[in-house]
């Protein structure tokens, strides 16, 4: 997380992680492949701490709302989630490998959250899965403009409220 992938050598890996070339590889066919292991752990720590905090009564949009703010909340302030979910998957994994392995992860999540409210009769009754995938978008592109930001407090308070309205926007 200190540094870039590209400026972490195989060798410097095993020197720190205390194993062996061949443990390493006989877990994780290359560099890339734990790299991908790392992102995806880390993404799922990432929407566990977005769950406890958007935990609690509310209807389905409400808690789609809560989830989005929460999410950006992490991007503020969640090194991990920012180094490498947000500003290294993209770089190191390639589009397609990010657009994966970030649909295996978040776009259930969001999925399960539009189908909610659509269901509650809260969204408009769009393709839930097209709908989760342009507010994800949405969210992870104000995400990346608070994880580069020098101040990501204050980022993050512009990006929440564009995400609030653009949210609120399609609410019926």
């Amino acid at each position: 997380m200190e540094r870039d992938y590209d400026d972490v050598s195989t060798a410097e890996i095993l020197a720190r992680s205390g194993v062996s070339r061949g443990a390493l590889y006989h877990h994780f066919p290359s560099k890339l492949a734990l790299f991908r292991a790392v992102f995806e752990a880390g993404e799922r720590r990432a929407i566990e701490l977005v769950a406890v905090e958007a935990a609690g009564p509310g209807t389905p949009f409400e808690i789609l709302l809560e989830s989005a703010r929460a999410y950006l909340r992490q991007a503020e302030t969640n090194e991990e989630m920012r180094r490498i979910g947000l500003m290294q998957s993209r770089a190191v994994l390639g589009w397609e490998g990010w657009r994966e392995a970030a649909t295996e992860l978040g776009v259930g999540v969001t999925l399960a959250l539009v189908s909610a409210a659509i269901a509650a009769g809260e969204l408009p009754p769009h393709d839930p899965e097209t709908l989760s995938l342009v507010v994800l978008g949405a969210l992870i592109e104000a995400a990346m403009l608070i994880a580069v930001a020098p101040d990501r407090a204050a980022a993050r308070e512009r990006a929440e409220a564009v995400v609030v309205d653009l949210l609120e926007g399609l609410r019926r």
